[in-house]
């Protein structure tokens, strides 16, 4: 008798603390309350199992904590099942951070960037002065400011200005040249149909270069040209 009084109390002590590890150490979120309640059933079922053994109190005492240290170790496993997955998971390979790098173009492209301005522009050798000039597929022939000019070697002040241009200012007064070169990058044209004027900031990169070339092609925020 006083074997099952012990046995009784025993399994009481370990609902209770089944209860209790259920409300410290499982999870508080959605789901939890139904872990404590899997606890609790297991030490109950644990206890009505236990009584049922033949064999001292001492024993089944015994067999009873061993018992529910291994249901506990059960039901603590399924909860963090997903932790102990991501920690013997392993460690995916870190993509690298770097774009990939474009394939290189064929011999003889050229590849001009567009600017934060939204425009092209070709550092252009001119007569072997580099002047930087504005694309313009608009312009029929390419266009040099009187600065520019002057800085490719063409002397200005013999020119006959007689052709006219309209610009953004208005109408501007222009001279008709033949320009010994014009290198972008590899691609190099001679004897180039030009003219010179004074009703522009800048010098336009036009068609009567582009017009010789096999390739012109806008792709996205490339201009792609080809000798």
């Amino acid at each position: 008798m006083n074997g099952h009084v012990i046995l009784v109390g025993a399994f009481v002590a370990a609902t209770a603390a089944a209860v209790w590890v259920g409300e410290q150490v499982l999870p508080t979120g959605e789901g939890s309350p139904s872990l404590v309640f899997a606890a609790t059933l297991f030490a109950v079922l644990l206890g009505v199992l236990v009584l049922g053994l033949r064999g001292s109190a001492h024993q089944a005492v015994r067999h009873a904590f061993v018992w529910l240290a291994a249901g506990l170790a059960l039901v603590m496993g399924y909860t963090y099942r997903s932790d102990v997955a991501a920690v013997l998971k392993p460690a995916p390979i870190e993509a690298s951070a770097a774009k990939a790098t474009p394939g290189k173009r064929s011999s003889g492209e050229v590849v001009l960037h567009a600017a934060d301005d939204g425009h092209f522009y070709a550092d252009a050798d001119v007569n072997g002065s580099g002047i930087r000039m504005m694309v313009d597929t608009g312009a029929s022939i390419v266009v040099l400011s009187e600065a520019d000019a002057e800085r490719a070697g063409i002397n200005v002040d013999e020119l006959d200005y007689t052709l006219v241009f309209s610009t953004a200012n208005g109408m501007a007064k222009a001279a008709e040249v033949t320009i010994d070169e014009i290198r972008v990058g590899s691609i190099v044209r001679r004897d180039v149909r030009g003219a010179v004027t004074s009703g522009l900031p800048g010098s336009l990169l036009g068609m009567s270069y582009f017009s010789t070339l096999s390739k012109v092609a806008f792709e996205s925020d490339e201009l792609v040209l080809k000798d």
